[in-house]
């Protein structure tokens, strides 16, 4: 069968379902393909269905204790085939055969950038070195995780807050007083001759802006967040966006703690598991989440060809508390780097945790006030009018 862009499409049948393996070089992972009359399909690619998180833990945990078991690597794979994500699963499939073809787990893994990053491919590539990859793997399950309870803390952290806001917003594009009451209410109050007082006045000319071009704001909103996310995205924009999420008030030093107990873990489970300084260096400043640590470390990579440290580079760069570089300088200085990094890490999630904990605290009290003040202002610019009178 050939599309309108000459491209093969290549199928199979599975229990009686047309699955999709290829179009081109385009892979996709089809969960059902229906007719809707002959010879024609829908096409699910694999965006439908993302590999979770949680999907990742539950395999590399599996994933270990088979190999821990004693089992091959292609018995553990073929067993392991049998997932729910089906994403996932095609792409076990893919590295199951190319073991079967020769390749080491670090290479197959590597092809799949999207599921596995390449923190955890220089992991697996030290666990195949050392002959300790179960361990290895269970390491990666553990990381994965704790990256997994802090990103539901912070989830948690957000939800309370973005529902109100999300909550006041309908609540003032839908108030049917708004809409409806308060312009025959001025009516009724111009009859008696009387000017508005200037908060009654901004609510009425809002109201019938709104009511009259309601799209318009819509459509400006759009674009400032189409602005915004385009110009995080360039250079520039990343890094000065990256500068604002360390300083802002109350949420900086959250992003602060977040980011170095990540790079801290992340850089303690890669030389414990035997990655060399430099490599660990440079894998784990990707997985920082902001530009500005992660050009912190980077310069610290190519100071520690020099001074064979990372803690002064990581002290100049002004980033870094002076609490983490002089850890890290005791680290270096016994021999116990790694061990030093992992248990700062910890350190460091419980601050985490405690900073979101105070932060919901406060939160909550300041929404309700929120909420308050807004209605407030709704009631008093209704009725300021008669007051006046």
């Amino acid at each position: 069968m050939v599309y309108p862009n000459q491209v093969r499409l290549y199928h199979r049948v599975v229990d009686k379902e047309i699955r999709i393996i290829a179009i081109g070089n385009r892979k996709f992972n089809i969960i059902k393909i229906l007719f809707l009359k002959w010879g024609e399909y829908i096409i699910m690619p694999t965006f439908f269905q993302r590999v979770k998180l949680r999907d990742l833990i539950i395999f590399y945990r599996q994933f270990a204790t088979m190999v821990d078991a004693g089992l091959t690597l292609v018995d553990s794979l073929d067993i392991l085939i049998e997932q729910e994500n089906k994403t996932l699963s095609n792409v076990i499939r893919t590295i199951k055969s190319d073991i079967e073809g020769g390749s080491i787990l670090a290479d197959a893994c590597s092809k799949h950038p999207r599921v596995f990053s390449e923190l955890y491919i220089s992991m697996i590539r030290a666990g195949e070195i050392s002959g300790a990859l179960g361990e290895i793997l269970n390491k990666i399950s553990d990381l994965l995780e704790k990256e997994y309870a802090l990103r539901q803390k912070i989830k948690a952290a957000m939800a309370y807050p973005t529902f109100i806001i999300i909550a006041v917003v309908i609540m003032v594009i839908f108030d049917v007083n708004l809409t409806f009451l308060l312009p025959e209410f001025v009516g009724t109050f111009a009859q008696f001759s009387g000017k508005l007082p200037a908060l009654t006045n901004f609510l009425v000319v809002f109201t019938k802006l709104f009511n009259k071009y309601w799209y318009l704001f819509f459509v400006t909103f759009a674009a400032i967040v189409f602005v915004f996310l385009t110009y995080i995205r360039t250079p520039n924009g990343k890094m000065n966006f990256d500068k604002f999420k360390l300083n802002a008030p109350i949420i900086g030093g959250i992003n602060r703690k977040t980011a170095i107990a990540r790079f801290t873990r992340m850089l303690g489970t890669l030389i414990k598991s035997g990655v060399p300084i430099l490599e660990a260096l440079d894998v784990s400043s990707n997985t920082i989440g902001n530009l500005v640590i992660t050009l912190a470390v980077a310069n610290a990579k190519i100071k520690f060809k020099e001074q064979l440290s990372i803690s002064g580079p990581l002290a100049a760069s002004g980033v870094f508390p002076p609490m983490v570089t002089q850890m890290i300088m005791v680290g270096e200085e016994s021999g116990e780097l790694e061990e030093m990094l992992i248990n700062f890490s910890e350190y460091y999630d419980q601050e985490v945790d405690r900073s979101l904990e105070r932060l919901t605290s406060i939160i909550k009290p300041l929404m309700i006030a929120f909420i308050g003040l807004i209605v407030g202002i709704m009631i008093i610019a209704r009725y300021l009018p008669i007051f006046n009178m």
